[in-house]
């Protein structure tokens, strides 16, 4: 199944202390099926963060994000990341040390 990502608008913020911490603010994306994408910036800017809300890892304070016609994630709304159809490798951190880079790949299936 192939399916445009539609990132529209987004808001992305950590709670803190002192309240609410923007990270991201306004941020959209369209892929289309076949499409590759790439997020570059400095170290900080939230090119992680939009990844794990598309993710289904982290919720969005504004804006939306679809595949296709379903909604991924809204304020309103969010669609568990095991519902979602999307996969994320992780840099280093979740990978299995005892597995191949392959076995991790393939891990999920």
């Amino acid at each position: 199944m192939t399916c445009t990502l539609n990132v529209e608008a987004i808001r992305l913020a950590y709670d803190t202390p002192r309240g609410p911490h923007r990270v991201v603010d306004d941020f959209s994306l369209r892929l289309a099926p076949g499409e590759i994408g790439c997020l570059l910036g400095p170290s900080g800017c939230g090119k992680s963060t939009v990844l794990r809300a598309i993710a289904g890892f982290e919720p969005v304070r504004a804006g939306t994000i679809h595949l296709g016609e379903v909604l991924l994630s809204s304020p309103a709304h969010h669609l568990p990341p095991e519902r979602r159809r999307v996969g994320m490798m992780f840099q280093d951190y979740a990978l299995f040390p005892h597995l191949t880079a392959a076995q991790n790949v393939a891990f999920g299936l």
